[in-house]
Parts: structure tokens; C-alpha cells; sequence
């Protein structure tokens, strides 16, 4: 294998279990998985349909165009798209024994081996590897090798923090050998001082050679700000080991992203009376983000659409950009022209994702629309934009809150109020407290620049099925996408050039357009074509308040749209102040931010189910059996009350638990047991073994929750009984909830006795950078309500009504629960059907309802070996599904779990 495949970061996958593959045959198909097969397509996770290309006539030109206010539709015609692919078989995936085993048996160290083979494989059993990587830890002789290997699977499944301080212990020497790329990404992610010093000194010395590690290196440097750095080792990846057509070609689209970073070009002279207006387009250093959407597109045109309706106008700068523009103005709808004195304007393009870069000349005037959520090589948004940009907020899109960082919210704030594309978007910005509203999509108003004159689809003519399945019954469709890599190459007069005709081929060459994209949607429909929309989730939050729109809510939307927008471009063009653009803009949609607050303040209705909630309470209350301590402790102190809950798969388990309570405290200990599938045999087990503790049995044995979609594999229902803890224990204040695959190795008093303060509970944040933010947690749960479009629009309202701002998702493996409070909110009767409603676990419920109300634990209460190094524990918590019991799997800190059972061992004997 090349050194290029051995120390390659991957990104991050979908962790999930693969198959093993025959030893015999690891070899060949280790090498086939590491040389990636050709894609022509590489911008696509996976196969869509075939696009039967449409072809671009080249019988007149831009510049013949003679009819007034009309161009003919060759001109605008949808690019050529290749419709055949080769078939390419790819071979099955190997496990992660079998990478390994086929990396030593070609020679390399153990420490190589481990990183090469969890860079091979392309999705990630992280469990597996997890295991594999902590028993190397475990060992001195073996422990860089496991150190390497477990920070190579913190950093693809989002645990940053964990994969700094485990590459740092490597040491820069072996960083160099063993991880190059990942030890910078993590050190720029983290905000380390030293790491691209570090990097660079790698590469003037030569200790990192390979040509698709240095071109990983270069991206990360760029987008850290270190371009003088960057280029020097992108100049080393051209004469690196390793070089092959694909990275050439890498290497060749970053550099002169490079060269602007720089050597940054001076802004175009703006002459005293004209206005400075930005065009979106959407390039990007990052090739991932780079669009290769020509839907992207549609919006920037549409959004001209506002600009070129007001008469009169010059339009001005860099003809390949002032001259599509230009044709778009010949194409404005006389209806929907807005009379005015004329103005010269300045055109500038500017990228979506990365406007920092662009040559922006003060004062320049912007649109802003769509979303600004593309991370340059996963490290950076580019938001807010460049300083020299003024933008005017409508149908914008949020939906990660990463994005929304308080500099952006400040932004917002002094760029308000914001049009909002979705109503998710809009109550997402109020509970942050900036000013918004729902403007609806931009791409409704394109009919602006799209002539009513035009020729219908002859009677007979095809179906066209944009990105979605065609049917059986009309085989004889066309299907056309989106989506292909031509759209990030091309310059931004081709990609208008291919929009427009995309679009006017759905209304001139096509009976009716199938598509799922909702900018193929939206335009279609705006510009009179027949258009079925059939989104792949009807609960996507991207839709919430587009897809219930009918045909007049669309027409209230593109009116809406057009009188916002139209007051403030009329100021922008006559030249007048920033702070009176504005006041205007503000002062007109005043009365739309009236009625966003209006229906954000609005009551969501209280969730209902099948769920009969006093009648389970009251059933698991007659089931009550309390087993008194036969020797109870006369230690001083309040009795520690500890809450565990479990079916008939965590027996042994549970006796670990309380073991580790009552082993390390000299405090009364009674524990709470909710279980499913246990009898008065398992009461006098329990109670012999531990006489100094009382026991409080409840069966839950029955209970049905309905349908909780967001249920983990490796949990059973029976942690949804804890719910019921407020009401189950109306003579306990205070209840330490404690998960099973949790051990105390310390007095838990300190833990019991904390000062919640008037919080309805203590729990520690959630680190994981994919999990830590409550609203993105919101957002992940509302995927899985495909069938319930309403129930994710009213999860989504009620979380952002009732949490503020910025508030962490927390882990509910350890709880310190305040009864007296949760009973008092009415939180068992309120909750619980958000369950069935929502398809929420348990964790979920619980941080629905304190997610920006509970008292944080210190770490040490909660510490998680999987995912942070523990050093002074005082309860671990083996989160995941490896746990210290599993015999076939090694985990970190086990020890102390074997440690209990050998105690309770001793206590039986």
C-alpha cells in the first residue's frame, strides 16, 4: 500500500456493523477498497437516475437576440449531461479484524497498521474499533498505537476535544508519522497556537512526504489563516509521493483559492454615483461545498429579479458577469416593472460560502438568501460576511445552530429583521432574539425574469422526474437532476445560461414536472409550469410553511416578497443612506414581524396519546413492595436515595450498581428499582445481599409508550419507566437516577448533596460536538416524523418557546433529580405523551423539558472513558454500546467494574 493510503484523513461516515470478509482473500480486496473506484459523479453519496441530456441548440446567440423583453429559449437551453455510466462493481466492505490483520501481514508496525486500517475503512463500526483501540491503550508496550488509533475515531465521529488530547500525547515526531493531517485538524479545530508551526516545520523538513497528506494539510492551514504556510505545502503535495491524476487535479482547484487568500485583489472603483450591488454565486475552496446544485443558481436569478425590475438601470462591471445579468434584464415582465428615475449599478460577484476572500468595494448592497451553512473543510463558516457587504436578510434558511454564534447573532441583530424562508428558521431567530419573519422562498418571484409568452408543451409531450424515482406507469418520462459536478466548474454566466433553460424546458418541452427539489418546485411553479412536488420527508423543517402553502398562499408569498423587498431596493438605488435603507426596510416589514411574534408567543397544544398516564401511575403505585434494611447503617447524614431502572437482561448488572453505592459511602442507601420481568425471588436476592440497604420495588411490566422512534439499539425500553419517578415517589423530594452501565468509585454524598438551587435537576453537558446543541437535538428528532409533517412543525415551536437560546443538550445516564419541582411543573402528565408524539427517548424527554434549566454536574460525576480521557472519576459511565461487562470487547476503566464484581463475589462467599 502507498504511504498516500496509509496516512489519508478520511471525513467523518455513518458508523454502522460491517461483515467480515475471508482472510484469504484480505489482501486484494484491502487494495480495492483503499483505491477509491473512478466516480464520475464524486459530489453524489449515491446513484440517482440517469439524466437524459437536453440538448443546448446553437442556432442564435445572446447578442443576436433581437425580440424585445424575450429571449428565445435555445439560448437558455439545460446543459448537456452525459446519460451513460459505466457499471462499476465495488467489492464488499472489510470488518476491521481484517484490515488489521491484512496490514501486519504486509509488514507494517502495529501503530501503522491501526491508523492505515481505520482510514480504510469507510464506514466505521465505532464500537469495534473503539475496543480494539483502548486494549492497545491498555498496554505500554502497544499504547501509541492505541492512542493513534482511538483519536483517528474521536475525530470522525465529532469528539474533538478527545481527539486533541490524544494526538497531542503522540508527540510531534510520531504525529508526523502517524497523523499528519489529523493532528492539525485537530489542533486548528481547538484552537492551538503552535500546531501550524508545527505542520509547516513538517514540511520544509521532509518529514511528511505524501502527496494527498500535504494537499490535507494545505486545506486545513488555508482555512486557519495561514495561507503563506498552505502554499508551501501545496507546492511539496506537487512533488510528493503518491501523486496521482485525482490529487493533481486537488491540488489545481485550491491553489488559486490560495493566491487570493494571498495576494487579495483591490476592490473595483466605484465612480461617485453609482451603487455597488453583490451577485451570489457560490464557489468554495472547499470542493464539498462547492455548489454543484444548479438550484443554487435559480435562487441568484431570482433574486436579480428584484434588482432588474426597477427601470431604467446601467448595469455596470466584469462583462462575465454584467452580461448575463444583462440578459436577465431583457427579460423582465413589463408587469412587474417598477417605474423609477434609472441608476448606474456596479456589479460584484461574490461567493456564498467564502465572501472574506472576494474584492468587495465599500458600501456594496446584497440580497442575502438560502443558507450559509457549508463549513470549509469542516473546520469554518464563513459567516458573517465580508465587512464591506450590506445585506438585506429575505428567505433566509438556519438550521444549524453552530452557525449561530453569538458574533452572529449580533450581525443578524444589526441587519434585521430578517425574512425567513421557513417558519423553523423564524423561530429559531426569535429565540435568540433577533427580529424575524416569514418572507417565504425567493424562487417564487422568478417568473420575473421569465416571459408570459412563451410556448406551451405540445399535447403528448413527456413527464420530466427531477431527482426523484420514475414509476412504472409512465416509463416513457424523462428524468433529469440537479445535481452534477459540471455546475462547481462552470463560470457563473454558463450556469445562469444552463438555469434559464433548465426552467423553460419544464414549461415548453414538458407535460408536467415530478421533483422533490423544492427549488425546482417553487420556480417551476412561478413560472407556469404543471409541477407535482413530492419532498422525500414531509416533516423536513426546511418545508414548515411552504409545503402546507396552497396555490394562493404561493401567490400571497410572492407578493409578500416583492412589495418587502421593492421600498429598500428603491432607496439602495437612488443612492441613499445605510441607516435610511434600513429604516425602510424595517418600517415595511414591520408589520410581518408583528405576526411572527404573534404566532412564536402562540401556545403549542399539549401533546396526546394512547398513553393513559394517571392510569400507569396509578398501576405501578398498587405494585409498591418496600424491603426494609435488616441491617440498616447508623451513619450520620440524610439517606442517599438512588433510582435505577432495568428489565430481566440487567439482573447482575443492577447488583453492581447498588454495589458500588454502597461500598464507597457510609450514608443510609435506599434504592428505587423500576423493573419489567422480576419477582419477590429477585426482591430476596437483592435484599440478602445487601441488608444494609432498604429497597422500593415497582413493576412496570405492560406499559406501552407507543411509538418512540428515537429509541438507541443498545437500550431497552424500560429507562422510559423513570418518567414516572415524580409521581411514583410522592414521599421523596430528592432521587439520584442512576443508569446501569454506570459504577460509583467514589462517595456519592458529594453528588447527592449538590444545591440544585430551584433546578428541577443536575446532569452533565453532552461533549460530542454532533450532540452538545439542544436545538440541533431538536432538529436530528423532527427527521424521524416523516409520517407526521405537523408533530415536527410543533416540536420544534413548542422548544424554542419554552429553552433559550444556546442552551446544551445534556446526558441523562446520571441524574440528581428534584422531585418536589418536577411535581410541581406537572412534568410526568405534560411529558410522557411527547413520546408517543414525537417519538422521543428517554434523554430526550428529559431535555425537552429542562433543557436550559438544570444545574450542571461536575464532569467527574458523569465521566465517559468512550468519549473524554478520565482521569479522577468519581462515577464512570460507560456510554455506547460496548459495555465492562461484555467479555468479547475491551473498554477502558473496566478494571473498576471488575473490581465490584469481585467484591460482590466476596460478600456471597
Amino acid at each position: 500500500m502507498s504511504p498516500a493510503s496509509r496516512r489519508l484523513a478520511a471525513s467523518g461516515e455513518t458508523a454502522h456493523q460491517v461483515p467480515a470478509a475471508d482472510e484469504m482473500i484480505a489482501e486484494a480486496l484491502l487494495t480495492a477498497t483503499t483505491d477509491t473506484l473512478h466516480n464520475p459523479h464524486p459530489d453524489r453519496p449515491g446513484p440517482l437516475p440517469d439524466a437524459r441530456p437536453l440538448q443546448i441548440p446553437d442556432q442564435e446567440s445572446w447578442a443576436l437576440a433581437k425580440e424585445p423583453n424575450r429571449q428565445p429559449r435555445e439560448v437558455w437551453s439545460a446543459p448537456d449531461r452525459a446519460a451513460d455510466r459505466p457499471f462499476q462493481e465495488r467489492p464488499e466492505p472489510l470488518s476491521g479484524d481484517a484490515l488489521v490483520t491484512a496490514a501486519l501481514r504486509r509488514g507494517l508496525p502495529v501503530d501503522e497498521a491501526v491508523t492505515t486500517s481505520i482510514r480504510a475503512a469507510g464506514r466505521l463500526d465505532t464500537s469495534q474499533w473503539r475496543s480494539l483501540c483502548h486494549s492497545l491503550m491498555a498496554h505500554p508496550e502497544t499504547r501509541r498505537a492505541g492512542v493513534a488509533g482511538a483519536a483517528l475515531v474521536a475525530q470522525r465521529v465529532g469528539l474533538r476535544e478527545l481527539a486533541w488530547d490524544l494526538l497531542r500525547q503522540l508527540g510531534p515526531d510520531d504525529a508526523a508519522r502517524l497523523a499528519p493531517a489529523e493532528y492539525l485538524r485537530a489542533g486548528i479545530a481547538m484552537a492551538s497556537p503552535d500546531v501550524a508551526r508545527t505542520a509547516a516545520t513538517w514540511v520544509r523538513h521532509g518529514a511528511v512526504t505524501d502527496a494527498p497528506v500535504l494537499l490535507e494539510l494545505a486545506k486545513v492551514l488555508f482555512i486557519a489563516d495561514e495561507p503563506a504556510l498552505a502554499a508551501e505545502a501545496l507546492d511539496a503535495a506537487r512533488h510528493g509521493a503518491g501523486l496521482t491524476e485525482r490529487v493533481q487535479d486537488s491540488i489545481e482547484y485550491l491553489a488559486p483559492w490560495i493566491e487570493k487568500a494571498l495576494r487579495p485583489a483591490a476592490p473595483a472603483r466605484v465612480p461617485t454615483g453609482h451603487v455597488s450591488f453583490a451577485v451570489l454565486d457560490y464557489k468554495a475552496p472547499d470542493e464539498n461545498v462547492s455548489s454543484s446544485n444548479i438550484g443554487d443558481t435559480v435562487q441568484t436569478i431570482a433574486s436579480l429579479g428584484h434588482l432588474l425590475r426597477h427601470e431604467g438601470l446601467r448595469l455596470h462591471g466584469d462583462d462575465a458577469v454584467a452580461g448575463p445579468v444583462r440578459q436577465l434584464a431583457n427579460r423582465v415582465r413589463p408587469e412587474h416593472v417598477l417605474a423609477g428615475p434609472g441608476a448606474d449599478v456596479e456589479l460584484t460577484l461574490v461567493q456564498r460560502d467564502i465572501t472574506r476572500l472576494d474584492a468587495v468595494p465599500e458600501n456594496t448592497w446584497m440580497l442575502a438568501f438560502g443558507w450559509y451553512m457549508h463549513s470549509q473543510f469542516d473546520l469554518r463558516f464563513d459567516f458573517p460576511f465580508h465587512e464591506n457587504l450590506q445585506p438585506l436578510f429575505v428567505s433566509f434558511h438556519l438550521n444549524k445552530h453552530a452557525v449561530l454564534t453569538p458574533t452572529a447573532v449580533d450581525y443578524l441583530r444589526a441587519h434585521g429583521p430578517i425574512g425567513c424562508r421557513d417558519w423553523t428558521t423564524v423561530h429559531l431567530l426569535l429565540n435568540a432574539g433577533v427580529p424575524a419573519f416569514f418572507s417565504g422562498c425567493l424562487t417564487t418571484t422568478i417568473d420575473t425574469v421569465f416571459p408570459a409568452g412563451f410556448t406551451p408543451a405540445p399535447a403528448g409531450a413527456p413527464s420530466v422526474y427531477v431527482d426523484t424515482p420514475v414509476p412504472e406507469h409512465d416509463a416513457g418520462a424523462d428524468t433529469v437532476t440537479h445535481l452534477y459536478p459540471a455546475v462547481r466548474h462552470h463560470p457563473f454566466a454558463r450556469n445562469v445560461h444552463d438555469a434559464v433553460g433548465l426552467l423553460d424546458s419544464y414549461r415548453e418541452r414538458y407535460s408536467r414536472v415530478v421533483t422533490s427539489r423544492l427549488h425546482a418546485f417553487l420556480p417551476a411553479w412561478s413560472i407556469g409550469a404543471d409541477v407535482d412536488f413530492r419532498p422525500r420527508n414531509d416533516a423536513d423543517i426546511r418545508f414548515a410553511g411552504l409545503l402546507d402553502a396552497d396555490e394562493a398562499d404561493r401567490r400571497a408569498m410572492q407578493d409578500r416578497i416583492r412589495d418587502a423587498v421593492a421600498p429598500a431596493m428603491a432607496k439602495i438605488l437612488a443612492g441613499a443612506s445605510r441607516d435610511e435603507v434600513y429604516a425602510t426596510w424595517a418600517a415595511t416589514v414591520a408589520p410581518e414581524v408583528e405576526r411572527a411574534l404573534v404566532v412564536h408567543a402562540a401556545p403549542v397544544a399539549a401533546p396526546s396519546g394512547t398513553c393513559d398516564v394517571d392510569g400507569i401511575v396509578a398501576g405501578v403505585r398498587a405494585t409498591r413492595t418496600v424491603v426494609e434494611a435488616v441491617a440498616p447503617r447508623a451513619g450520620t447524614g440524610t439517606t442517599l436515595n438512588v433510582a435505577v431502572a432495568l428489565d430481566g437482561n440487567l439482573r447482575s448488572q443492577m447488583e453492581v450498581v447498588v454495589a458500588g453505592v454502597v461500598r464507597h459511602t457510609d450514608r443510609p442507601v435506599r434504592v428505587v428499582a423500576l423493573t419489567r420481568d422480576h419477582t419477590a425471588p429477585d426482591h430476596e436476592r437483592l435484599a440478602a445481599l445487601f441488608p444494609e440497604v432498604t429497597f422500593e420495588w415497582y413493576a412496570c411490566d405492560g406499559i406501552d409508550y407507543g411509538s418512540v422512534l428515537g429509541m438507541l439499539k443498545h437500550i431497552t425500553v424500560a429507562t422510559m419507566d423513570r418518567l414516572l419517578l415524580p409521581e411514583l415517589l410522592p414521599h421523596l423530594d430528592r432521587v439520584l437516577y442512576h443508569d446501569l452501565d454506570a459504577l460509583c468509585v467514589d462517595d456519592v454524598a458529594d453528588l447527592y448533596d449538590t444545591d440544585l438551587g430551584g433546578a428541577p435537576l443536575a446532569a452533565r453537558p453532552s461533549i460530542s460536538y454532533n450532540y452538545r446543541h439542544g436545538v440541533g437535538n431538536v432538529i436530528r428528532s423532527t427527521r424521524l416524523l416523516k409520517h407526521d409533517p405537523a408533530a415536527a412543525r410543533d416540536l420544534v415551536r413548542a422548544m424554542m418557546r419554552r429553552h433559550r437560546y444556546g442552551y446544551q443538550g445534556f446526558n441523562a445516564g446520571i441524574l440528581l433529580l428534584d422531585l418536589e419541582v418536577m411535581r410541581a411543573d406537572g412534568f410526568t402528565a405534560e411529558f410522557v405523551p411527547y413520546a408517543e408524539r414525537y417519538g422521543l427517548n428517554d434523554q430526550d424527554v428529559l431535555n425537552a423539558y429542562a433543557g436550559s434549566r438544570y444545574r450542571v454536574l461536575d464532569a467527574r460525576w458523569n465521566a465517559w472513558p468512550t468519549q473524554e480521557l478520565v482521569t479522577e472519576p468519581g462515577l464512570i459511565h460507560w456510554a455506547g454500546p460496548v459495555k465492562p461487562w461484555h467479555d468479547d470487547r475491551y473498554i477502558l476503566l473496566k478494571e473498576h467494574w471488575a473490581a465490584a464484581e469481585s467484591w460482590l463475589s466476596a460478600r456471597r462467599a
